[in-house]
């Protein structure tokens, strides 16, 4: 939610070696730009790994940036060099630094789990923490996940480590099946701060695939203990990147939704583990979605539905790219493009492009579409098509529907009426619950969003 409203969001840029140089941009459900910035002094450096809007309309964001550093500790040299990782807090509509935080001034290099490797020159920086997750809580405090510390962080408003959660200098004890490696998306379930939930990439010396944790930490006591793990059929092992959402955090009975990261698989489950839903959306190895979410979103597109004509088939296809309201489509046929465009066929949507059956119905020289609602209202008109081009279209619409065809596919009475005869049919395409996906690509533009229904 961006100033009260549901907002699409998502970094763009140069995907390099486990890091990102890009900037961040905000989208409204039309999807037109409202928001478009990087990092305060780090003008198109701004990495990947992280982009939350807080209930405050700021944003929080990381960045890589090399710095020298002593690097003896972990076999380098004295005068080496670091991938230093910051977290910044912007205010968004102004463009204004809320509040800075950088690993390498409060944590030593000596902490990290990495191998230095090759790396530790200034053209190959040594990526000692790996920061790839932050949130602010209610108190004006920060959680942070450092990947190759196997550690979490809380940050105190003042920028001092509250403690650490894990890692060689860990301040809890957490027991044995709690052990996380490598992880990501760390976040506060509840307000209390009592339940946590991360994204272990692993492996662990007990546990070799990836899975989602959801913990009970108790701050005082300094204990952390497993209250649930969460894990696909075939217990995939998400090298990097991944993700676990608590879809309502508000219920002690909410699901939870699970992304493999790397590997493009995603999963739901019931508040005792017990797994509901277990997909693959792509190539295995070859797409992958830093974090998956199960979101409602309705998208407005201020486009126009698009519609192709094949006259051998005698079939119109209908698509709306971002459209989610749409339930059903009107096929309309006219002899002029100014002229009366009476009824000809209609289909229930199905998936992203509908296909709707022209046989047997007298048509004229030129076809139109209308997208509608649930509720009978219309959203939106095509360009009217002869088969052989585009044109715009205008003149009057006759609505009766006296030139049905045997197959068309919906009752042209449910659809007058609104009835549930109509509309069941139609919202297994378009329930409202929607998976996004960041799918990272090696080129320039990096973070594509794709919106999934689910049934």
């Amino acid at each position: 939610m961006y100033k009260g409203e549901p907002v699409l969001t998502f970094w763009s840029g140069e995907l390099l070696d486990g890091y990102g140089h890009g900037s961040y941009y905000i989208l409204n459900q039309s999807y037109a730009e409202i928001a478009h910035f990087s990092a305060v002094g780090y003008e198109e450096l701004s990495d990947l790994h992280e982009f939350t809007i807080t209930s405050d309309d700021t944003a929080l964001v990381i960045i890589y940036t090399p710095k020298q550093a002593d690097l003896s500790d972990v076999g380098g040299e004295k005068d080496g060099w670091i991938f230093d990782c910051i977290f910044q807090e912007i205010d968004i509509g102004s463009g204004k630094l809320v509040f800075e935080w950088n690993a390498s001034t409060h944590v030593g290099v000596n902490e990290t789990v990495n191998e230095l490797g090759d790396a530790g020159s200034e053209g190959s920086p040594f990526d000692y923490f790996h920061m790839n997750s932050v949130l602010k809580d209610a108190n004006g405090e920060y959680l942070i996940s450092g990947r190759v510390m196997d550690a979490v962080f809380k940050i105190s408003s003042s920028g001092d480590i509250i403690w650490r959660l894990g890692g060689k200098q860990s301040d809890f004890d957490v027991a044995d099946e709690a052990v996380f490696a490598f992880q990501h998306d760390a976040r506060w379930v509840d307000g209390n701060q009592t339940r946590m939930t991360i994204f272990d990439n692993g492996p662990t010396d007990a546990v070799g695939y990836s899975r989602g944790l959801l913990f009970a930490v108790d701050q005082d006591a300094k204990t952390v203990s497993l209250i649930h793990e969460f894990y696909n059929g075939a217990k995939t092992f998400a090298k990097f990147e991944g993700s676990l959402q608590v879809l309502d955090p508000s219920s002690s009975d909410t699901n939870y939704f699970l992304g493999y990261g790397n590997q493009p698989f995603l999963a739901e489950f019931s508040s005792n583990g017990t797994l509901l839903l277990d997909a693959q959306f792509g190539a295995t190895n070859t797409v992958n979605g830093y974090r998956t979410y199960k979101l409602p979103w309705t998208g407005k597109p201020i486009t126009t539905p698009d519609i192709h004509l094949d006259t051998d088939a005698h079939t119109a296809y209908v698509s709306w790219n971002g459209a989610t309201e749409v339930q059903w489509w009107d096929v309309y046929s006219a002899n002029a493009t100014n002229g009366t465009w009476r009824y000809a066929a209609s289909a229930n949507r199905t998936g992203f492009e509908t296909s709707v059956e022209l046989g047997g119905v007298s048509l004229g020289t030129y076809l139109r579409a209308r997208a509608v609602n649930g509720s009978g209202g219309a959203l939106g008109w095509s360009r009217a098509t002869d088969g052989k081009g585009l044109f715009d279209a205008s003149g009057d619409v006759d609505e009766k529907r006296n030139n049905t065809s045997s197959s068309s596919t919906v009752s042209t009475t449910a659809r007058a009426t609104g009835s549930s005869a109509t509309v069941a049919a139609a919202t297994s395409a378009t329930s409202g619950l929607a998976v996004r996906i960041g799918r990272g690509m090696v080129e320039k533009v990096v973070v594509a969003v794709v919106v999934v229904a689910l049934v």
